[in-house]
């Protein structure tokens, strides 16, 4: 075994975990952790200019390519509380991201030390897990955990807090073992999906309503398929905007308040029958749940279980991660097609391509100043 710093076992879980990015501003609390990195020299670091930019940094990196998980750094007191509006937009809209922040050392955390903030405390509501890591030879292991975490059930944000003292003790450590935890994501049966696509067969006029769970599994592709081999119109929500194509002859457009098209909200209010796949019905998308549910059945399906039943109760719910469901979605349409077992939708599609054409807003509007739209 290895003797080293704990922060630099931190170190190299990092590496172990895929990180090759990181996002901060370094402070005298947190610099034990830059000379770690600066000693490997295997993360690159991006300076931010201020931490909560940092944050943001780390969403947006999370975001550009499935897999990612955006790292950010700042150091005791200020830093933290900064990173708060960051880690709440990453947990309103499921996005993996681990903020680590230095804290005073252990002896003076509870004497109202210079910038010793309980920022566990503040950030627990905003994250999956917020800790304060006590022990130097259980810090390999929490970012281990941390890991863990964001990439199980719903993803989400994780914050780690490190006392000075604690990232310079050393430890015992073996890194050429080290292994991520295997990550639990919920799978759909058969069963549960053969179900959900007899309740859509039965619709007159159905829709797909797809989330951003769709695009944090990676699973847009599957969802085009499912949609075209099944012959049923999409509404994405704005988390899920880019997982059908706007130009796309399935493509009905977005509803609701603010994010919607007006033949978006139309082809909603024509619909019998709604399946959710990684969303959570927020209320930017529903706008009002009576006019929303009214005269149709729902199915959701979602990676969340608490998140099945939170704003309305479905006709029928799935606890699954959307990859997972979309791959039986497509396995079973493609059989029931092969079978004749599907309806015809093209008079339904050919309708909601017709509100997408005809109900578009107008643009050339000819106040002064002109409008950017008429440019």
């Amino acid at each position: 075994m290895a003797k080293m710093r704990a922060i630099d076992a931190a170190v190299h879980v990092l590496e172990r975990e895929g990180v090759t990015h990181a996002f901060g501003v370094p402070g005298a609390a947190i610099n034990p952790l830059y000379s770690a990195l600066k000693a490997r020299g295997s993360i690159t670091h991006v300076l931010a200019r201020h931490v909560e930019g940092a944050s943001h940094m780390a969403e947006g990196y999370t975001r550009a390519i499935a897999g990612n998980i955006g790292v950010c750094i700042g150091t005791s007191g200020p830093a933290g509380t900064d990173m708060i509006t960051g880690l709440y937009s990453a947990q309103a809209d499921s996005i993996p991201i681990l903020c680590i922040t230095g804290q005073a050392p252990r002896a003076r955390m509870h004497k109202e030390d210079f910038q010793a903030v309980d920022i566990q405390a503040i950030a627990k509501p905003v994250t999956k897990w917020a800790t304060t890591v006590l022990e130097p030879a259980q810090v390999p292991y929490a970012f281990q955990q941390a890991f863990h975490l964001m990439r199980s059930g719903r993803p989400g944000p994780v914050l780690i807090d490190l006392p000075f003292d604690v990232q310079i003790a050393e430890i015992e450590f073996d890194p050429e073992t080290y292994e991520p935890l295997p990550v639990y994501k919920p799978a759909a049966t058969r069963a549960q999906i053969e179900k959900a696509i007899a309740m859509l067969n039965e619709a007159a006029k159905p829709l797909i309503v797809a989330g951003g769970g769709i695009i944090n599994a990676d699973a847009s592709p599957l969802l085009v398929e499912f949609a075209e081999v099944i012959g049923v119109p999409v509404v994405p929500t704005l988390m899920g905007w880019g997982t059908i194509p706007d130009n796309h002859r399935l493509m009905a457009g977005m509803c609701g308040l603010q994010t919607s098209h007006r033949y978006g909200n139309a082809t909603m209010l024509a619909s019998d029958f709604v399946l959710g796949i990684g969303n959570r019905w927020a209320n930017r998308h529903t706008g009002s749940v009576d006019v929303y549910t009214k005269g149709r059945k729902f199915v959701h399906v979602d990676i969340e279980p608490t998140q099945i039943g939170r704003v309305f109760a479905p006709d029928y719910g799935i606890v699954s991660d959307a990859k997972a469901a979309l791959q039986l979605f497509v396995e079973v349409a493609k059989e029931w097609k092969a079978a004749g077992k599907l309806k015809d939708r093209s008079a339904w599609v050919e309708e909601c391509g017709e509100r997408k054409r005809t109900m578009l807003r107008k643009t050339n509007v000819e106040n002064l100043p002109m409008r950017p739209q008429r440019v």
